[in-house]
């Protein structure tokens, strides 16, 4: 597999999954949502509509474990050095306020460059981000809008990935429209471990896809 074509996959959650794919691949590319966490596409797709207004602001940051917040502007999860402890069944943040402000700063920067790196990625039209949820549950109307929400920057497709028992599925690809695909793997990997992934699924399906494109 050719791995300079494999650089236009990129995760759009609904976690890391698709991240240590690319990673076992050789690929470390940072890309916005590749470590972050994300319950609910209409947050992404609210996010995306906005222009990414208030995106990460420090005000709306709250602790959601030991490593990881959620900007509760748009309900997205990230891994964070702004750590947190546990205390009387709350995740309250370790530093201070200026220690806070000074890691959130460094944070901020490295986030504002990331999103000017996913615009510009769909400027150049060849953009294909990766949605996966271990329980199958993923509403196609929200995927569409998103979709449609993305062209105010360029051009991109989305290809959705559900998990199937039906050998004849497994990497198959389907069309929703030209911009929305669909494909099936044998497996995801359990939440509790993200990396245990299967190699194999992924291959056949970014290995069939950059057969149709």
């Amino acid at each position: 597999m050719e791995n300079e074509k494999t650089l236009h996959f990129e995760s759009m959650g609904d976690n890391c999954e698709f991240g240590f794919y690319l990673r076992s691949k050789g690929i470390e590319n940072g890309s916005l949502f590749r470590w972050s966490l994300i319950k609910d596409h209409q947050d992404l797709l609210n996010l995306i509509s906005s222009n990414f207004e208030g995106f990460y602001q420090l005000n709306n940051l709250q602790p959601t474990w030991r490593n990881m917040l959620v900007d509760k502007a748009n309900g997205v999860i990230f891994h964070t050095e702004l750590y947190s402890q546990e205390i009387n069944g709350h995740w309250e943040f370790e530093e201070n306020d200026e220690k806070r402000k000074e890691i959130y700063l460094a944070e901020k920067e490295k986030i504002d460059y990331l999103v000017k790196k996913f615009k510009n990625s769909l400027k150049e039209g060849n953009r294909i981000f990766v949605i996966k949820k271990n329980n199958n549950e993923i509403d196609m109307s929200v995927i569409e809008r998103l979709s449609a929400a993305l062209e105010q920057y360029g051009k991109a497709k989305i290809l959705v990935v559900f998990q199937s028992n039906e050998s004849d599925k497994l990497g198959k690809i389907e069309y929703v429209n030209d911009n929305i695909l669909i494909s099936y793997i044998d497996r995801f990997a359990e939440y509790s471990q993200a990396d245990d992934i299967s190699v194999e699924g992924w291959d056949k399906i970014i290995s069939n896809v950059m057969k149709e494109l």
